[in-house]
């Protein structure tokens, strides 16, 4: 069979055309240009594209964001499989933020539903929400009831149960530590709900881990949690407040003598010093003047 010249040329334009075609698909997936160069994208850099086209006030795009991210990484210890996990954390409280209100309705009462993952499976989810708690424990999450508002809340046994068997040993540990600060609580009505001993505990624990993990994934995430805690007890919180009638509150004198106590050589400890001494001495104005500079550092 003969072909002519003019059709073997289109034979070749259409090859063309589809071959260019795909890879205009594998760059838009897999590659950008920045500064003129082309950069291959890493799957957290992927997974990080993927979640920001997604809807956060949707509860149902977490289920979509973590088959992506099984989609992409393997079950191994890496910290590339660290940096995917972080994203997934964040992408829930971010989740928790926008979805909630979609979820509860202002005129039900879903208290039959708070810290029900808890208690070893012993309570029983009423059958009107069945189908909203299982949403819910399928996309990552718990009940939690704060300021007489219900409202969502990373599960630790999600975490553990989709994403321990791809992270590192350390990442392990910083997710226990959140699920454990989750199960006992923090904070309730802008309020520091937790013994000052707990807060001192965790400021130091978090502090100690950080500088153990530096340079890492969850190195930066330990410092995000440390710099959380240590601003609590430095200046408290709204409804906790670290100064009082212009003087140093109950709460917070007997947690900075717990402080002194139990990590005298933290570098917390030696950095709120001067603040706690100007504090103690009343010299108030000159120990808020302090507190930029111990929340910047």
């Amino acid at each position: 069979m003969k072909f002519s010249t003019g059709y073997i040329i289109l034979i070749f334009f259409l090859a063309s055309c589809i071959n260019s075609e795909k890879d205009k698909n594998k760059n838009t997936s897999d590659t950008i240009v920045e500064n003129g160069k082309e950069h291959v994208l890493s799957n957290a850099e992927k997974l990080e594209d993927y979640i920001l086209a997604l809807d956060s006030s949707d509860i149902n795009s977490v289920s979509k964001a973590t088959a992506k991210f099984k989609e992409l990484f393997d079950k191994k210890d890496s910290l590339a499989n660290d940096e995917g996990v972080a994203l997934i954390v964040d992408y829930l409280s971010k989740v928790a933020m926008y979805a909630t209100t979609n979820v509860f309705d202002d005129k039900k009462n879903y208290e039959s539903l708070v810290d029900i993952e808890f208690h070893g499976g012993t309570k029983a989810v009423p059958d009107e929400f069945e189908s909203l708690y299982k949403t819910i424990n399928s996309n990552g999450f718990r009940v939690r009831q704060t300021e007489g508002m219900f409202t969502l809340q990373t599960n630790p046994f999600y975490l553990q149960e989709q994403f321990y068997p791809y992270i590192s040993d350390n990442f392990e540990i910083y997710l226990q530590q959140l699920g454990r600060e989750n199960m006992e609580g923090y904070a309730e009505d802008a309020a520091i709900a937790i013994p000052y001993q707990s807060l001192v505990q965790r400021v130091i624990w978090w502090e100690d881990f950080a500088n153990a993990t530096k340079n890492t994934v969850v190195g930066r995430k330990a410092k995000e949690q440390y710099k959380r805690y240590f601003t609590a007890l430095t200046i408290g919180m709204d409804n906790t407040p670290a100064i009082e009638s212009e003087q140093i509150a109950a709460y917070f004198q007997d947690a900075y003598n717990y402080l002194k106590d139990f990590a005298p050589n933290s570098n917390s400890y030696k950095r709120l010093q001067p603040y706690i001494t100007l504090l103690e001495q009343e010299k108030i104005e000159e120990a808020k003047a302090l507190v930029p500079g111990l929340l910047n550092e």
